[in-house]
């Protein structure tokens, strides 16, 4: 029996999972406001997310996706950025010019690097598509210009297919997102077991895959979430430990 002999694909996250904001995502907002004459420091930033995180649950469980179109992408990205500017004491004449400008910068290709651990995994993940005939997609909410930013970063040979919020309509934790990647493996909803995702949220990645019956796997690099809301589920802190996952996996 080979080592993928009992999982037949596996399904990757982008954002925080192969790539992030660089040096972080605080730290670009810190440098956007900071360029407009208002200097805010990325640790005040980061707790004023923390506040925020709550309402933005809130939105999230009554419905609202914000990925599925450039239009709802803009609104939310710039309403977000809004409220953290205020939070940090940004005077409201300032905040819209800071906000787009924002958003205009994390859709700019050269915001967003790989991690370290990236390439290696899909490296080796390439070898085992090879060798055992393993399937390896993307599964991200991300807006339509997912594909152009993989192909810039040279990932695109990696995958044997991308589902896209922005592309599909649909966003993780849904289930038709999930559908779409399984229908792109080959795999039916009886036989979502075989496959493995990957992702940073226990909401959107975990519960999303769990719901369809796809084994989740949670990448928690900086260890944000305590032991009692990943009870049950496997998680890694680099994603250098996913193939040995893979292995473990076989029955």
């Amino acid at each position: 029996m080979t080592a993928t002999a009992s999982i037949r694909a596996v399904f990757l996250d982008v954002g925080e999972t192969l790539l992030c904001a660089h040096p972080t995502w605080a730290h670009v907002i810190s440098d956007v406001a900071g360029m407009h004459g208002a200097p805010i420091t990325p640790e005040a930033l980061l707790a004023t997310e923390r506040e925020l995180a709550p309402v933005i649950a809130s939105r999230f469980r009554d419905g609202e996706r914000h990925t599925t179109s450039l239009g709802k992408s803009r609104a939310h990205w710039t309403w977000r950025y809004s409220e953290m500017l205020s939070s940090c004491g940004v005077s409201d004449r300032m905040i819209p010019a800071i906000a787009q400008a924002c958003h205009a910068r994390f859709n700019d290709f050269d915001t967003w690097v790989l991690f370290d651990d990236a390439r290696p995994l899909l490296d080796e993940l390439d070898r085992r598509r090879k060798q055992d005939g393993l399937i390896v997609g993307v599964v991200s909410n991300w807006e339509e210009w997912l594909e152009p930013l993989l192909n810039h970063w040279d990932l695109t040979r990696h995958f044997d297919f991308l589902v896209v919020s922005g592309v599909v309509y649909s966003e993780k934790p849904d289930e038709a997102i999930f559908d779409a990647a399984l229908t792109h493996a080959g795999l039916t909803r009886s036989e979502s077991n075989l496959a493995i995702h990957v992702g940073d949220s226990v909401t959107a990645d975990v519960e999303g895959a769990r719901a369809v019956g796809v084994r989740p796997v949670l990448l928690d690099r900086d260890g944000r979430y305590p032991p009692e809301r990943t009870a049950g589920t496997p998680v890694i802190r680099s994603l250098a430990e996913l193939p040995r996952l893979i292995d473990e996996a076989r029955g």
